[in-house]
C-alpha cells in the first residue's frame, strides 16, 4: 500500500507531523504531534488496527485447540504464540514435556526469529536509510543485496519447514510433543544450508552498520529473559537493566497494562513507574555474553558495545542476532539424533503463565485451565503491547532534539525510530 503522509506548519516556531497510515510495519497505526519552541505539546502514537479479541474466544475451547489458534494471531510469528501457548498450558494442567520436544521448539523458535529479522531488515527497515520508499528499487539498483536477501529467507525457511511442516503456521508442534519427528538426514540438509549462508549472516550485520542510523540516546529501561547457560529464547529469568530479576511466574506481580482512548493497543508499565523496550536490543544488552564467538566478533568489527542505549540500533541488534541464530540452530540440530516419541499424559486442572522471546521481544500467555480441560481464562501480552508506551516515550525525548530540521525530516526521523522497533500492531490488538 502506498505511503500516506502529510506534514503541515503554521506558526514559524510551530511543527506539526501527521502520518496518516505508517508504512513497511506489520498492521495499521499513525503518528500525531505537535511541537511548539521545541517543546512536545501533544503526542498521540494512534496503533488503530481494528481489536482481535483472541482472549475472548479462547474461554470455552478445550486445551489442546489453543497453540493452534493462538498461531493465527499473526503471520509473522506464529511459532512463538504457539509455543508461548503450548508451555503455559502444560505448567497449568501439569505435563512435563520430553527434552527432545524442548530443543526441538527452540529450532523453531530461533529459525523464525531469523527469518523474522531478515524480513524486517531487508524489506522494511533498509530502504528508510538507502533512500528508497520500499524494496523494489532495492531488487534492481542493488541486486547482490536483494538476492543475499532471498538466500537467508529460503534457507531458514528451509529448517523450519523441516521440523514444522510448512515455514508458516507450522502443523506438528502440539500439546505434550509432536506429531512428526524429523529425520536426522533432513535436519542436517538443512543445517548444511544454514552453513551456506553463514558469510551472508555476517554480510548482513556490516551492511547494517554501514547505514546512516541516527545518533540518539534514550536510557530505557531493557526488559527480557536472561539465561543462565544458553542465550534466552524458551527460557530464563525475566530481568531488566533497573534490576528486577524474577521467574517468569511473577510477571502479573510486575508488569500492568492501561487503555487510552486514542490507541486500540493497551499501553505496559513496570511497577507502575514508567515503560520499558523488549526486543533484539534489550535481549543483547542483557545476554551479550552468551552470544556465539562469531557473533561476538562481528559485533566488535561493527563497533557495538553494550550496554546500548540507542533504540535505532535495534536493527543492528537483529542483525547480529541472525549471526548467533544460525550458529545456535547448526549446533542443536548436529547434537540431535531424533527418535519417535510417543506423548503420553494426564492433565489435571489449573492455571499458568509462560513467557518466551517472540522476534519482537517479550511475550506472554497465562491460561486457566478446568479439571475437563476447558479454557476459563486467557492473558495474552505481546513484545508490541509491551513496547508501545515506550515507542511513544522516545517520540517524546526524540523530537525536540530534531524540531529545528525542515517538516519531511523530522517525519522520517519519527516513523525511522517505530520501524526499528519492529514493531506488529496486529499482534498488539490481541
Amino acid at each position: 500500500m502506498a505511503e500516506k503522509r502529510r506534514i503541515t506548519t503554521g506558526k514559524p516556531l510551530e511543527k506539526q507531523v501527521k502520518v496518516d497510515y505508517l508504512a513497511r510495519t506489520e498492521g495499521e497505526a499513525g503518528i500525531y504531534a505537535l511541537v511548539l519552541d521545541s517543546e512536545v505539546k501533544e503526542l498521540k502514537f494512534n496503533i488503530w488496527e481494528p481489536a482481535r479479541f483472541f482472549e475472548g474466544f479462547l474461554i470455552g475451547r478445550m486445551y489442546y485447540e489453543v497453540h493452534d489458534l493462538v498461531s493465527r494471531i499473526c503471520g509473522i510469528c506464529p511459532v512463538s504464540h504457539m509455543t508461548t501457548a503450548l508451555r503455559a498450558l502444560e505448567k497449568a494442567t501439569g505435563v512435563t514435556v520430553s527434552e527432545q520436544t524442548k530443543i526441538l521448539r527452540r529450532i523453531l523458535a530461533r529459525s523464525q526469529i531469523v527469518a523474522s529479522h531478515i524480513v524486517h531488515l531487508y524489506m522494511l527497515a533498509a530502504p528508510d536509510y538507502m533512500g528508497y520508499d520500499s524494496i523494489i528499487p532495492v531488487t534492481q539498483e542493488h541486486p547482490k543485496i536483494f538476492k543475499r536477501f532471498l538466500r537467508m529467507k529460503t534457507a531458514v525457511n528451509n529448517l523450519t519447514t523441516v521440523i514444522g511442516g510448512r515455514a508458516l503456521h507450522t502443523m506438528t508442534a502440539i500439546f505434550g510433543g509432536f506429531t512428526y519427528i524429523p529425520s536426522r538426514k533432513n535436519l542436517l540438509k538443512a543445517a548444511d544450508s544454514l552453513k551456506e549462508i553463514k558469510n551472508d549472516a555476517l554480510e548482513t550485520v556490516r551492511f547494517i552498520s554501514s547505514l546512516p542510523i541516527p545518533e540518539f540516546h534514550s536510557k530505557n529501561v531493557y526488559t527480557s529473559l536472561k539465561g543462565k547457560d544458553i542465550y534466552p529464547v524458551n527460557e530464563g529469568r525475566l530481568c531488566t537493566t533497573s534490576g528486577l530479576d524474577i521467574s517468569e511466574d511473577e510477571y502479573r506481580s510486575h508488569f500492568t497494562e492501561r487503555q487510552l482512548s486514542y490507541t486500540n493497543s493497551k499501553y505496559s508499565s513496570l511497577d507502575g513507574k514508567g515503560s520499558f523496550m523488549v526486543g533484539a536490543l534489550a535481549r543483547i544488552n542483557q545476554n551479550f555474553d552468551l552470544l556465539s564467538n562469531d557473533a561476538k566478533t562481528i559485533s566488535n568489527e561493527v563497533g557495538f558495545k553494550v550496554p546500548n542505549y540507542n533504540p535505532y540500533l535495534n536493527n543492528l541488534a537483529q542483525a547480529i542476532e541472525i549471526v548467533d541464530g544460525i550458529e545456535d540452530c547448526i549446533g542443536l540440530v548436529g547434537g540431535l539424533h531424533p527418535k519417535e516419541e510417543k506423548s503420553v499424559y494426564t492433565i489435571k486442572g489449573g492455571e499458568a503463565g509462560a513467557i518466551t522471546e517472540a522476534p519482537r521481544g517479550l511475550l506472554y500467555h497465562y491460561y486457566r485451565v478446568s479439571k475437563n480441560g476447558v479454557i476459563e481464562k486467557a492473558d495474552i501480552v505481546t513484545p508490541t503491547a509491551h513496547n508501545a508506551f515506550n515507542i511513544e516515550k522516545d517520540l517524546n525525548l526524540l523530537l525536540p532534539k530534531i524540531s529545528h530540521l525542515d517538516n519531511e525530516t523530522i517525519t522520517m526521523r519519527c516513523e525511522e525510530l517505530i520501524r526499528a522497533y519492529d514493531p506488529c500492531f496486529s499482534c498488539s490488538v490481541h
